[in-house]
């Protein structure tokens, strides 16, 4: 008699089989990443502006592939990540690692220029000038040096301080000053004396008759609002008191002195309003001329582009 198992006992015994064959082809499959593909990947996500994505893949990269000559450029790349976030603090740190750890080459440079970026964008601008001041007592390159001369007076410039700015744009060297429209530039600067200016104690000073102030910046509107307003509070109050309505007059005094008050602190603040306005229009005329420098790849990593507004 012949033995024939169940047909249940067959299937059981067919489905452990495969299900241990899978189990041995998975752990055989094992996923590899090369250093090109994980870098290019890296700057796909910085180019996306994922930044968050792109500090932890260009992480990954230098953790993989610490021997690769491409470290240098990922370190700096998860930096510009982190300042691409507006996390300016993070990015300073890592900059200065940079600065730090590769003092002779091409990042170096670049980090300098950063690192004085992070420190203006944190409100920190005279740091930011000593980055700057750094770099150009550290490095014999010209173009480095009068692309950070360029740099500095922009800051100057954003400062207000014309003058300063327009020494410093002087003292660009001949071959690069097309390069960075220096002539544009100090013609411009020239114009500084120009700017048109509201003096906030004359404005307060006028504001004694309401309106004056207001008047005198240039705001007729306002003048006219608060001279109607105080005018016709005085006038309701001094009717009061000559009707002998004293408690009534008091009360529309308290009002006026309110808005006598404010007339004379709106009329100061509009020339505080008035000045900083005529600057930030000066400036912006200037920042048309503004050379822009951003990092691009190339065969070796990346390379500087200037960019310039016509």
């Amino acid at each position: 008699m012949v033995f024939q198992p169940p047909l249940r006992f067959l299937m059981v015994v067919t489905a452990a089989a495969l299900v241990l064959c899978a189990a041995a082809g998975q752990g055989e499959a094992q996923l590899t990443i090369d250093a090109d593909s994980q870098y290019d990947y890296a700057q796909s996500r910085l180019d996306a502006d994922a930044y968050d994505e792109a500090v932890v893949e260009f992480n990954r990269f230098v953790h993989f592939f610490p021997s690769d000559p491409r470290v240098p450029r990922a370190r700096f790349q998860t930096a510009m990540a982190h300042f691409g976030a507006g996390r300016y603090q993070a990015a300073a740190t890592l900059f200065n690692m940079l600065i730090a750890d590769y003092a002779d080459s091409h990042p170096d440079n670049e980090a300098y220029f950063m690192l004085s970026r992070c420190h203006a964008r944190q409100g920190m601008v005279e740091q930011a000038m000593v980055d700057l001041h750094n770099l150009m007592a550290l490095s014999g390159r010209p173009d480095v040096i009068d692309r950070a001369r360029y740099e500095l007076g922009w800051l100057h410039v954003d400062q207000g301080r014309w003058k300063d700015a327009g020494q410093v744009f002087e003292r660009i060297t001949p071959g690069n000053r097309d390069r960075f429209q220096v002539a544009g530039l100090t013609r411009d600067l020239a114009l500084s004396d120009a700017i048109p200016v509201k003096n906030p104690t004359t404005a307060g000073v006028l504001s004694i008759i309401p309106g004056g102030g207001q008047l005198y910046c240039n705001r007729y509107q306002d003048a006219l609002t608060a001279f109607l307003i105080n005018a016709g509070l005085i006038w309701a109050a001094w009717e009061a008191f000559d009707d002998e309505q004293y408690a009534l007059g008091s009360v529309i005094s308290f009002v006026e002195f309110g808005f006598y008050t404010g007339n004379i602190y709106g009329a100061v603040s509009s020339a505080h309003k008035y000045n900083r306005d005529r600057i930030a229009e000066f400036r912006e005329r200037l920042s048309r001329r503004q050379v822009s420098f951003s990092l691009a790849p190339a065969p070796d990593g990346a390379a500087a582009c200037l960019t310039v507004d016509f």
